[in-house]
């Protein structure tokens, strides 16, 4: 009897580790969630997830409207909520395309359905949302958001929803992303096109997907007459792909998502229709300059005018000083609302609201220099945050705001931003500091820039200090911030809540008390702020010996690169220099005992260089340190050697010097 127990104990051991083990199977089936999808708890593969999305499809094919093609594409999609934070995914946003003042080209949405399923007493309870739980909100001039919650969604969850999107703009193909913020057991894009469609297919990412292509049957209906044709099927799938995370050190994540997009180049039905969308970047020039909230405010007068005359500027001097003076009164008259945008609202309009995003801000920043006699364009881009402009083909659709682009001289051009609250002449926020930007300039004369490059961006340290017996260092510190520095300077100032509030954060941020405290140029149009102060800052000490960062203000104190292995690059934001030189005197009494290594670090390409150099002459220690970063986009190729370099840089940060009494 006793072994027949045993045989039974162990017989269902094995089951529940069966159980346990064997690997969650995709279910493609919508409506129906399985006990296995219901009952699940975490997500093996990454047990740190909040959420899983189960299964994500998208259809999408050609029909033929009233007298042209569409685009429709179906969406499903199934998640598993996992924790408490994985019920955000209930909320939902679809954004699509409706011009508020022509509806002759427009997208819609139809077939919307969601639902939620739980498990409860060993019963499947399913919830279906409810018309009154959806709202639709304009965003601005040309799309609109669908908004919704799903209810009775809480942790072990499964949620369920899918959605129709039918669009005019069948020339451009909606990307496909294989990969969300959360893992994704399995997702599949099923696209066809009829045989007269000739396109360019791009795919890009570091997961690897399975692809297949497969003829089709098509028929439509146009004019009364059924076109019959063969079509190809492209289908495409992924499993278990891994979460795209955000990176502080990566600006958009959804240049690295693995992804598949089509650009269609021309449609050809023999004898009945023949199109071509081929596009250069002449033509997307063009199609801004004659657009009348691009090209049209281009051609605005300076609606500033007479303020304007009043500056005098033929009694300045540099265009460098003239460039200020206008960019000064801009901002006396209109704040920056925050927003970036391409297209802009007429000037007076603007004015007289006193706001504007960065587009409106520009276009009136631009009529004000001509109006002064200094040549300036717009230079488009895609910001750093959003996807890159593709280099496969020219994309209207991903440009989203653009800079000014001023002469300052028959063959050089400066840039600045009218959204800046803090830069300077080429001195930009660094997400529009893009490695791709055009300038539009009437005539064809359009050319290509890397605004990466701008700026000197140095911070420049100068410490002299004392160490008292006690271990308590007493000195000054005179810092001069040029560039982006000066900018971040500016923003950290305009985030406290007064000069007191600021000194606070930089006492507490540093352990130091500061007795005195001065800045030159803070609240200046200028590239540099100098900022001076004293400070008392005690220091460890022990058994007559006393421990002391000689740095005092260390440039780092922590790596950011700290994962053994990087899938995603590194971006940094912009290319900098740092200098740091400090002078201690010892106290009497005091001897030094021991002295950090100076070391000299640089990665093999030399784009990243420091320099920890420590000497003694007397009662006197000098440290001179030094950063230098050249090159903003590291692979993960070149992750190993950034992280090893940021490891040495933060330890001589991080080094003590001993003193020892006599």
């Amino acid at each position: 009897m006793k072994n027949v127990v045993l045989f039974f104990f162990l017989f269902c051991s094995c089951i529940g580790l069966c159980a346990q083990t064997t690997e969650l199977v995709p279910n493609l089936k919508f409506g129906k969630p399985t006990n296995e999808e219901l009952s699940m708890t975490t997500y093996a593969p990454d047990s740190s997830a909040a959420a899983v999305v189960l299964c994500k499809t998208l259809s999408a094919e050609y029909l033929w409207g009233t007298d042209d093609f569409r685009m429709a594409y179906k969406y499903k999609n199934k998640i598993k909520v996992l924790k408490d934070e994985g019920t955000a995914y209930a909320d939902v946003c679809i954004t699509y395309y409706e011009q508020k003042n022509n509806r002759l080209l427009r997208e819609t949405v139809s077939g919307l359905e969601a639902y939620s399923y739980n498990l409860e007493d060993g019963k499947v309870v399913r919830t279906k949302m409810k018309k009154e739980q959806v709202f639709e909100e304009r965003l601005n001039d040309y799309y609109i958001q669908i908004k919704f919650s799903i209810p009775q969604v809480k942790v072990g969850t499964v949620i369920e929803y899918e959605y129709e999107v039918q669009s005019d703009f069948y020339y451009n193909i909606r990307e496909w992303k294989a990969q969300d913020d959360i893992p994704t057991l399995y997702t599949e894009y099923d696209i066809v096109f009829p045989e007269y469609f000739k396109f360019n297919l791009t795919m890009h990412g570091t997961e690897p997907l399975e692809t297949k292509q497969e003829a089709e049957n098509i028929s439509f209906t146009i004019g009364g007459s059924v076109l019959q044709c063969n079509g190809n099927r492209h289908i495409f799938k992924g499993n278990k792909l891994p979460a795209l995370k955000g990176d502080p050190y990566v600006w958009c994540t959804d240049n690295y998502c693995t992804q598949v997009g089509f650009e269609l180049q021309s449609i050809e039905i023999p004898g009945l229709l023949y199109k071509s969308f081929t596009q250069s970047w002449e033509n997307i020039d063009q199609r801004l300059l004659d657009d009348d909230s691009f090209g049209g405010l281009l051609k605005m007068s300076n609606p500033l005018k007479e303020e304007t005359a009043a500056l005098n500027l033929n009694g300045q001097g540099s265009t460098e000083e003239k460039i200020g003076l206008l960019f000064r009164l801009l901002k006396s008259h209109i704040k920056w609302n925050g927003k970036y945008a391409l297209y802009g609202n007429k000037g007076k309009q603007v004015l007289k609201e006193g706001t504007g995003d960065n587009a409106d801000l520009n276009f009136i920043f631009i009529s004000m220099l001509k109006d002064a006699g200094i040549e300036a364009y717009p230079v488009v881009m895609s910001r750093r945050d959003r996807p890159m402009l593709p280099h496969s083909h020219p994309s209207i659709q991903r440009l989203n705001t653009f800079v000014v682009g001023i002469a300052d001289t028959d063959s050089t051009m400066v840039f600045l931003d009218a959204s800046a609250e803090n830069g300077y002449i080429d001195i930009l926020p660094a997400v529009l500091m893009t490695d791709r930007a055009r300038v539009v300039i009437p005539g064809n004369r359009s050319l290509w820039l890397n605004l990466q490059q701008l700026g000197n961006n140095n911070l420049r340290t100068n410490i002299n200090a004392d160490i008292a017996p006690d271990g308590t260092v007493t000195g000054t510190r005179t810092i001069s911030y040029n560039g982006q520095f000066a900018a971040s300077l500016r923003e950290g100032y305009r985030a406290a809540e007064d000069s007191t509030d600021y000194i606070r954060r930089i006492c507490n941020s540093n352990g130091i008390e500061i007795t005195s405290y001065s800045t030159k140029d803070l609240h200046s149009f200028s590239p540099t702020v100098t900022e001076t102060l004293t400070f008392t800052k005690k220091s460890d000490s022990g058994d007559a010996m006393l421990y002391i960062n000689p740095l005092i203000f260390a440039h780092t104190t922590d790596s950011p690169f700290k994962q053994a292995e990087r899938k995603l690059p590194a971006e940094f934001p912009y290319l900098e220099k740092v200098n740091i030189n400090v002078m201690l005197t010892l106290p009497e009494g005091y001897a030094v005992d021991e002295l950090p290594q100076s070391t000299r670090l640089v990665t093999s390409d030399k784009s990243i260089t420091g320099l920890y150099y420590v000497s003694q002459q007397g009662n006197k220690v000098s440290i001179r340190y030094s950063y230098s970063l050249n090159k903003l986009l590291f692979t993960n190729d070149d992750y190993p050697e950034l992280k090893q370099f940021w490891e040495k840089l933060t330890e001589a940060n991080k080094a003590v010097m001993v003193l020892k009494k006599i």
